[in-house]
């Protein structure tokens, strides 16, 4: 377990030496061929993930007026140099996925399930209170920004309907 790079990943910052051994103790790492799903839109899924190597996009799917299927469009590419986590809805509870993440090189990811964050929070609050602290203000950060992308949406059409 890379405690050096988990001390970066954001959701742990808040985390002692103690607490993040603790926590660590649970994840485990995969590897993911390139071009191979990871999460995919619309799936239940139990799981957070944690980029340590490579690079992952995530999409969804978008209908264009001129297409009859729908398309796959990457809104974000995600690199393990950011530290960065994703899927995080999972902890809380078993929930349909919001996107497709697919990785776009050969990657490892640490995984964490829901039940054994439930675990960790049951044996350890503390752990669990600055965690979904972390997980709270990242869902908030994306609540705001897609307000404000909706109230940009909303401005061109009104315009493009004049």
């Amino acid at each position: 377990m890379d405690l050096d790079f988990l001390k970066k990943v954001k959701l742990f910052q808040n985390l002692t030496e103690q607490e993040l051994i603790t926590f660590s103790s649970k994840l485990k790492l995969i590897k993911v061929k390139e071009n191979e799903i990871i999460i995919k839109d619309g799936e239940l899924g139990d799981k957070l993930y944690i980029l340590y190597k490579g690079k992952v996009g995530i999409s969804k799917k978008i209908t264009m007026l001129d297409e009859e299927e729908d398309r796959d469009k990457t809104f974000i590419v995600l690199s393990a140099k950011d530290c960065l986590f994703f899927g995080e809805i999972g902890l809380l509870e078993s929930q349909k996925r919001t996107a497709t993440v697919t990785a776009n090189s050969d990657c490892e990811l640490y995984t964490l399930t829901h039940k054994d964050f439930m675990h960790i929070c049951k044996a350890n609050p503390r752990i669990g209170f600055r965690v979904n602290m972390e997980i709270a203000l990242k869902l908030s950060h994306l609540v705001e920004k897609t307000n404000s992308d909706v109230l940009k949406l909303t401005t061109a059409l009104i315009y493009a309907l004049r």
